[in-house]
């Protein structure tokens, strides 16, 4: 019983770290026609430094999942939430400078620190809740999105009142606070791995690399949807800035059953089930928001769809993919995945915000759901691998 209570605790603190490590990037959306005008850039600008934030946090997770492997996943996680949290007060300066320069370093510090947090998460799940494995991904993303689902509103609130810096660093206090709280839960555990895999012996997994790709389709529409939704609204659909911010905090709201609802569907019926299921849900509902006439009707359905689908393939997914992959390389295989769907996919805000200034962003978002169309063909093609409940592959 208290081995039970202790896990529970140890993956309530897990979802705590998961939301506050996705809350700092979902500050700036709500925020970004203040951050715009203050610092007087582009769209094209600021999904400049957006993309290159992105990509470090991609690529740092190529150095975050070994480095769990080999020095414990417990005191990555720490050294992640401290310093990402420390990042966010080089925010205030970029406020008072209103230099686009200094607001990139702050938000490439921050994306550096935080690339550590998701593949040793989610490594250190997969080898402590053997099975139920992707329920429990699921309610660690539970517990990450249910905190993320009020980051947006809160943001643009603590913007609109002191400026749109003090919303980081409102963020980056918590994160240190959690840190410290990490530290004392997980300051005895002691795994480190001197045979620890590298990246290099990730890659020679050749089942993995058709949800490599399929996780590149995945981030190339996430990461561009998730930073112009909320202008999408304003500008295209004429909606008020506030209820966009509302609307975008709807989308997570959706998002909490939807990471329930994957985790427990993935341990029942299987993983690539739920990807062919989630992935539709995506398609279908960036075609509702772009193509039906009375626009408050296909709003509603894309929050509803893409809130479910998107955050209900995310536990299927990691599920398989630790299953895929052998224990002392786990770490580097979560890397190279958060990699290839936040470094290499966060060319999209790149990519969705030059077609905007240049076409519109009824344009870019049509180029975002050829992504998820893609991304839906290679579910298809996904291997079957799954768990029963004493944690035996089948």
């Amino acid at each position: 019983m208290q081995q039970q209570s202790n896990r529970n605790i140890r993956l309530a603190l897990l979802g705590a770290a998961h939301s506050l490590n996705h809350s700092l990037f979902v500050i700036a959306p709500p925020l970004l026609g203040l951050i715009m005008s203050d610092l007087g850039i582009t769209k094209s600008v600021i999904g400049a430094v957006a993309t290159v934030a992105s990509l470090i946090y991609g690529v740092g997770a190529l150095v975050g999942g070994p480095l769990g492997d080999k020095i414990g996943e417990a005191r990555t996680i720490t050294l992640s939430l401290f310093f990402a949290g420390l990042s966010t007060f080089i925010m205030i300066a970029a406020g008072f400078t209103r230099s686009i320069y200094v607001y990139a370093l702050a938000l490439v510090l921050m994306a550096a620190w935080a690339s550590l947090y998701h593949p040793t998460a989610n490594s250190l799940i997969s080898k402590v809740f053997k099975g139920r494995t992707a329920e429990s991904m699921g309610l660690h993303g539970v517990g990450g999105t249910l905190g993320v689902v009020l980051t947006p509103t809160v943001a643009w609130f603590i913007g609109a009142a002191f400026g749109w810096a003090w919303a980081f660093v409102a963020f980056g206090v918590l994160c240190i606070w959690l840190a410290l709280l990490f530290v004392k839960s997980f300051g005895e555990t002691k795994n480190k791995n001197d045979n620890a895999g590298t990246i290099l012996d990730a890659l020679k997994i050749r089942e993995l690399w058709i949800l490599l790709i399929f996780n590149v389709a995945i981030g190339l529409f996430m990461k561009g949807v998730e930073l112009f939704f909320p202008t999408y609204l304003k500008e295209n659909r004429l909606v008020d800035p506030m209820w966009a911010s509302v609307a975008y905090t709807m989308i997570l709201a959706a998002g909490v059953p939807g990471q329930w609802i994957g985790g427990k569907a993935a341990d029942k019926v299987g993983s690539k089930k739920v990807l062919i299921a989630t992935s539709t849900g995506v398609c279908l509902s960036l075609l509702s928001l772009l193509f039906i006439p009375i626009y408050i009707v296909g709003i509603l359905l894309f929050i509803a769809l893409y809130g479910l689908s998107f955050y209900a393939h995310q536990p299927a997914l990691n599920s398989l993919t630790g299953f895929l992959s052998p224990q002392n390389q786990r770490g580097a295989v979560f890397g190279i995945f958060f990699f290839t769907s936040f470094g290499i996919g966060s060319l999209s805000q790149l990519a969705a915000g030059a077609i905007a200034d240049t076409y519109g962003l009824d344009m870019a978002f049509y180029v975002l759901t050829i992504f998820a169309l893609i991304a839906l063909v290679l579910a298809f093609r996904l291997p079957e691998k799954r768990e029963d409940k004493e944690g035996t592959m089948e």
